[in-house]
C-alpha cells in the first residue's frame, strides 16, 4: 500500500513543475493556474468519501490497482494538452482514479497496522508524502530529456505497479463484516463536534500546504530561481515532510493525537516565514523543517477520524483524505484569484498562517481513545469484527 500510494502521488503531483510551463504556454493568469490546480484536488474528492462507503460495505479490492493505473494513464497525458480546455479535463479524470485508491488502500493500511495504527498510518501517509516529492524532482528530468511529452512515461510506472500489487492481491484484501454486522455498524452514532472540527482543521491545513507547493515555484521564479533549482526546493519540502509524517504517526502514538496535530501546526508558520525570507543555505534546512511540521499530522488526523469513527472506517479515511484534497483545491483556486487581484506575495504570505490558525482549533480537540493503552484492544476487536 505504501509502493502504491507513492506511485499515485507521484503522478498526480508533476503539477506544480507542469503548470509554470503551460502557464507561459498558454498565456494562463494566476487564476487560470489555480483552478487548474483546484479541479485535480476537487475531482479527486468529491467522490471519494464515496468510494468510502462502497468500500466499507463491500470492499471491492480492484479499486486499488484500477485507481494507480487510472492516475498515471490520465496524468501522463498531460504533457500531450493542446489547450487550456485539454488540461482541465486531463486534471479532472485523473481525480476519479485517485478517488477510487485512496479509501481502500487506507483501510488495508489501517488493517495490516493492528495496535500500532498511528505508525501504520504514518508509513503509508509517507509513501503518497513521498510520491508528493518525487513527482516534481522526477518532472523536471523528464523535462530536462524529453520535454513536456515525458509525461507519457508515467503510464507505464503505473501498469507496473498495478500489476504487482495485483500480483500480491490476496495478501492485502481488507476482511468485510457480514451483513448482520454492517447494520450494527450503520446503527452507531456519528460525534458530530468533533468530526466537524476535525474537518475545518483540515481544510485549513490543506489550503495553506497545498497553495504553497503550487505557488512557492512561482515565486521562487520570480525571484530568479531557476526551474531546476525550484523543482529541488519541492522535493525537499515534500521529502522532509514525508518523514515528518512518519515521526508525527509515530509520537501520536505514545503522547497522543492531539498534541502532535497542535504542535506541528502552530510550528509551521515562523518556520515557513524565514524560509521563504532567507537566502543560501538556510533556506534549504528551513524548508526541510516547514515540510516536516505541515505535513506531520497528515496521517494522525485520518487515525484521528477512524477512531472517531470505528465502525465507519472506509468513511472516515475517505472523507478526511477527500477533505485534504478538496480544500486544498479550493484554496488554490481562491489564492489564484487573490494572487491576480493582490499580488502573488500577498497571496503566498496569507498562505503562510492558515495552517497556524488550524493548529489553535487543534488546542481544543480531544482524543476520542486513550492512544497507547487502548489501540491494541480496538484493533483486536476490529480484527475479529
Amino acid at each position: 500500500m505504501v509502493l502504491g500510494h507513492t506511485v499515485v502521488d507521484t503522478s498526480q503531483n508533476i503539477l506544480p513543475v507542469v503548470l509554470p510551463i503551460l502557464h507561459a504556454q498558454f498565456d494562463l493568469s494566476y487564476a487560470q493556474v489555480g483552478v487548474a490546480a483546484a479541479l485535480l484536488n476537487l475531482s479527486s474528492s468529491v467522490i471519494q468519501p464515496l468510494f468510502g462507503w462502497i468500500s466499507d460495505r463491500w470492499g471491492i479490492q480492484w479499486f486499488i490497482p484500477a485507481g494507480i493505473v487510472w492516475t498515471g494513464l490520465l496524468m501522463g497525458l498531460v504533457g500531450l494538452v493542446p489547450n487550456y480546455l485539454g488540461l482541465l479535463l486531463v486534471v479532472t479524470l485523473t481525480g476519479v482514479g485517485t478517488a477510487a485508491f485512496h479509501p481502500i488502500a487506507s483501510m488495508a493500511a489501517a488493517h495490516a497496522s493492528q495496535a500500532q495504527r498511528g505508525l501504520g498510518m504514518s508509513f503509508f501517509s509517507a509513501g503518497g508524502n513521498l510520491g508528493f516529492a518525487i513527482g516534481p524532482i522526477l518532472m523536471t528530468w523528464l523535462l530536462a530529456w524529453f520535454g513536456l511529452r515525458g509525461s507519457v512515461l508515467l503510464m507505464g510506472l503505473g501498469f507496473l505497479t498495478a500489476g504487482l500489487i495485483h500480483r500480491y492481491r490476496r495478501e492485502i484484501e481488507v476482511p468485510i463484516s457480514e451483513p448482520r454486522q454492517r447494520g450494527l455498524r450503520e446503527d452507531a452514532s456519528i460525534p458530530w463536534a468533533k468530526l466537524s472540527s476535525l474537518c475545518v482543521l483540515i481544510t485549513l491545513r490543506s489550503w495553506g500546504s497545498t497553495g504553497m507547493v503550487v505557488f512557492m515555484p512561482l515565486l521562487f521564479l520570480e525571484q530568479g530561481v531557476t526551474l531546476s533549482v525550484t523543482g529541488r526546493a519541492l522535493f525537499v519540502f515534500l521529502f522532509f515532510g514525508a518523514l515528518g509524517g512518519m515521526l508525527g504517526g509515530h509520537f501520536s502514538d505514545r503522547v497522543g493525537r492531539q498534541r502532535v496535530i497542535a504542535t506541528s501546526l502552530l510550528l509551521y508558520p515562523p518556520v515557513m516565514v524565514a524560509a521563504l525570507t532567507l537566502h543560501g543555505p538556510m533556506r534549504w534546512v528551513l524548508l526541510a523543517i516547514a515540510g516536516a511540521a505541515i505535513l506531520a499530522s497528515n496521517s494522525v488526523t485520518v487515525v484521528f477520524a477512524q477512531e472517531l469513527l470505528p465502525h465507519h472506517i472506509g468513511i472516515a479515511s475517505g472523507l478526511t483524505l477527500g477533505l485534504a484534497f478538496g480544500a486544498g483545491g479550493v484554496g488554490v483556486g481562491v489564492s489564484g484569484f487573490m494572487a491576480d487581484l493582490l499580488g502573488l506575495h500577498a497571496s503566498v504570505w496569507s498562505l503562510v498562517f492558515l495552517p497556524g490558525v488550524a493548529g489553535l482549533l487543534a488546542l481544543g480537540l480531544r482524543s476520542p481513545v486513550p492512544q497507547a493503552k487502548r489501540m491494541g484492544a480496538a484493533s483486536a476487536q476490529g480484527t475479529s469484527d
